[in-house]
């Protein structure tokens, strides 16, 4: 702890001490009041015990109206001053009111009230010790009040009894102040005593938390482990089993058709297998901790399209409508591989739970973030169950009360990635309508994408460049364009590449556009893309029909290729047009 944290804290104590000593105090210090009242009652003149009694009750109605006000109100670091300051007025106004005795009696050699007087106030300064000492400014207030006005009248007469008893109630006084110095310094050792047991026992108590978490994980680690190996072994078993009958059948049959069937499923049981082996082997890397996230720029479509081509057999046996919508922007930034195998997952999940219907891949921009959402026409997933779907080998029944086939871990896998990846993942589902699985990935940096160089075919006297292309008829442009080692970015609105060009720093060498866009016309996206970039770049602008508007993209400078457009001949326009836009 801080060391004026630390101050702070013994300084809140002592208040707190003193305050819950008050009932007491005013108790006795009435009961003394009333005694020393009554006895005074002819001994002196009327007015005078009345005085003394009137004043000690005035201060200590007000030190029971702070006591309760204090229920309502802790005293804490910020108001501890306050307190401690109306704690050390209320004890020089009470001492003064014991005081004001040793004022207002006379100074005659009456044995019985000298002796009075001064057993009375010596007694309450005494008294005062265990109660006021815990802060030395209160006990000073109260105590000098008390003694001091009666030791300096007597000392003042100059008779010889009084003086004698004026310097002994001095010294008297003295030592109490020297006794409350002492007391404090043992009152603070045990409150910094008190405080360090008080943290001793939060640690203790966060061991012993921390110790129970340790053996709840212990025990569910158990518990996983002995599903694992039950579902492991029934699941694994399975495959193999079957396995084990079709090659027995396929050693004995001699019908070649029979065969084929035979050796397709093999195959299909081989391919089940490993799946099944793929996600044991996943699952036990993330909870062992040694997958660590390659993080890099790359295009979202291209492994959208790879899901897509890769469940679409699937999908096309069950009558199911699978597709994915083109993302813009398409250029993500995570691990490849890993964000892969989560959608991968969540597509193959899609797939097995939806008998009629769709599923479908789309994406959304929010804030830097991409959000791909995963969504399905299936049998969906009850309120109740939308967290135990995230566990390992929990199982979804189908309609018909039956657990699905595999170990129930593609959902726990598609969770631990996420998390590794720092992927937040939202689920939004309804029964009997359909589920939607949402991740949100990081906006990657299309100048940060590193092409991959396997496909690239480039001949003698190709230019690579950055290439705009703005088309409605899907990726086999792009995909060409990319395998002659293009870099590529690809819209189907102006507006989309207005808004690209925006937020990237991203410089064409050329634009390639249809002649008819969804929001403009390929001229206009052509000069609005020169305007924004504050450039004049070359364009060719692809058409199927001539007419006004092809003259008009002539007018301009354009270049034209009229579809069915000829590979080759593309291939040297981008080219041609690229070198000549450098040499100028």
């Amino acid at each position: 702890m801080d060391k004026t944290l630390k101050t702070q804290y013994i300084f809140v104590e002592q208040i707190k001490i003193i305050v819950k000593q008050i009932p007491l105090m005013v108790a006795l210090t009435l009961l003394v009041a009333v005694i020393i009242t009554l006895i005074l009652m002819g001994k002196v003149e009327g007015w005078i015990p009345l005085v003394l009694i009137g004043s000690i009750l005035a201060v200590n109605s007000v030190r029971i109206w702070h006591y309760f006000s204090l229920k309502h109100v802790d005293i804490t670091v910020d108001n501890v001053k306050y307190h401690a300051r109306f704690l050390v007025i209320l004890a020089f106004l009470g001492g003064s009111a014991w005081g004001s005795l040793g004022l207002l009696i006379p100074m005659v050699p009456d044995p019985f009230l000298l002796v009075l007087v001064t057993t009375l106030l010596c007694g309450l300064v005494a008294g005062a010790v265990p109660n006021l000492s815990v802060y030395r400014p209160a006990f000073f207030a109260y105590s000098i009040m008390c003694i001091l006005p009666f030791a300096v009248r007597s000392i003042l007469t100059q008779q010889e009894i009084f003086v004698a008893i004026g310097i002994l109630m001095l010294l008297f006084l003295i030592v109490n102040l020297i006794i409350c110095f002492v007391a404090q310094k043992s009152v603070l050792k045990s409150i910094v005593l008190v405080q360090e047991n008080k943290k001793l026992i939060e640690k203790l108590k966060q061991e012993k938390s921390k110790a129970d978490t340790a053996r709840d994980i212990a025990d569910g680690n158990n518990e996983a482990k002995s599903r694992f190996l039950a579902a492991a072994s029934h699941d694994l078993r399975q495959p193999l089993h079957a396995m084990g009958f079709f090659v027995e059948a396929l050693q004995h049959e001699k019908n070649p058709a029979e065969i084929s069937i035979l050796t397709r499923k093999i195959g299909q049981t081989s391919e089940s297998l490993r799946n099944l082996l793929g996600s044991l082997l996943d699952i036990s890397k993330i909870e062992a901790g040694v997958m660590v996230p390659n993080l890099s720029h790359f295009n979202l479509d291209e492994i959208l399209a790879e899901i897509i081509q890769e469940f679409a057999e699937q999908a096309r046996e069950k009558g199911l409508n699978l597709e994915a919508k083109p993302c813009c922007p398409q250029v993500i930034y995570s691990d490849k591989e890993m964000l892969c195998r989560i959608l991968r997952n969540l597509v193959s999940n899609a797939v097995r739970y939806t008998e009629q219907g769709y599923v479908f891949i789309s994406c959304d921009l929010e804030n830097r973030h991409v959000i791909i959402h995963v969504s399905d026409s299936g049998i969906g997933i009850a309120q109740s169950k939308k967290n135990e779907i995230f566990q390992e080998f929990y199982q979804i029944n189908d309609e018909r009360g039956q657990k699905s086939q595999g170990l129930g871990l593609g959902l726990s896998i598609v969770k631990g990635l996420s998390d590794l990846l720092g992927h937040e993942i939202n689920l939004r589902s309804e029964m009997g309508v359909g589920s939607v699985f949402s991740i949100k990935v990081t906006l990657g940096n299309l100048i940060k994408v590193i092409p991959e160089t396997a496909d690239i075919h480039i001949l003698p006297g190709d230019v690579r460049a950055r290439i705009i292309i703005l088309n409605n008829e899907g990726t086999s442009l792009i995909s060409i364009m990319r395998h002659w080692g293009h870099e590529v970015v690809d819209f189907n609105t102006c507006g989309a590449v207005m808004d690209f060009l925006e937020s990237e720093d991203f410089i064409p060498d050329l634009i390639i556009s249809e002649m008819q866009l969804q929001d403009a016309s390929g001229i206009e996206s052509v000069k609005a893309i020169q305007k924004k970039i504050a450039k004049t770049l070359p364009a060719i602008i692809m058409t199927g029909a001539g007419g006004e508007m092809v003259e008009q993209a002539q007018d301009c400078g354009f270049s034209l290729l009229e579809k069915p457009v000829k590979p080759a001949k593309l291939r040297s326009m981008v080219s041609y047009l690229v070198q000549q836009a450098r040499e100028s």
